[in-house]
């Protein structure tokens, strides 16, 4: 009988803590891929960019992707760039528009990323956690915007694609 007992006990026990971990993960995943949620430089383990360079070759058009790692003082300006943004300079998307001229890729520990995508017109923040759950919002930050295309200049024939398709020269 007393046998029974401990048995019982363990159960629920084990029970318990099963259920406070699975709270937990659910907890830790929703807290990340809210929009609001704020990143710290502390979280990110690595930061990548990539850019299409588009040249004329001998047969025409010629698209390259140049990638690169971001430094300490850029990922951190972005960081801060994403966690400035008022929530009025959000809006949820379901998808990205158009060709992507740019990305940044911050990766996070836990396998947590986020994902900055720039067509040369909107920014898309893409947010992915835990058990792939994603968040993607359209993001209006002037200052990230223009370090976007600063970055891109050169890279459209000598010129800003994202200038080019606005009918600026």
């Amino acid at each position: 009988m007393n046998n029974t007992r401990n048995i019982k006990r363990f159960w629920l026990v084990m029970g318990t803590v099963v259920a406070a971990l699975a709270l937990y993960f659910v907890y830790m995943n929703n807290r990340f891929v809210d929009i609001e949620t704020p990143l710290s430089s502390a979280e990110i383990v690595r930061a990548d960019t990539s850019k299409a360079i588009y040249t004329k070759g001998g047969s025409g058009v010629q698209i390259r992707f140049d990638a690169a790692v971001l430094n300490e003082a850029e990922t951190s300006r972005v960081v801060d760039w994403l966690n400035e943004a008022p929530a009025s300079a959000k809006t949820a998307v379901d998808r990205i528009e158009g060709s992507i001229h740019m990305g940044i890729a911050l990766r996070l520990k836990h396998n947590n990323q986020v994902m900055i995508q720039y067509n040369g017109k909107q920014i898309y923040v893409t947010k992915i956690g835990r058990f792939s759950k994603i968040s993607r919002y359209a993001l209006h930050h002037q200052a990230l915007e223009s370090y976007l295309d600063q970055e891109l200049e050169g890279t459209y024939y000598g010129g800003n694609l994202a200038k080019e398709e606005q009918g600026e020269t």
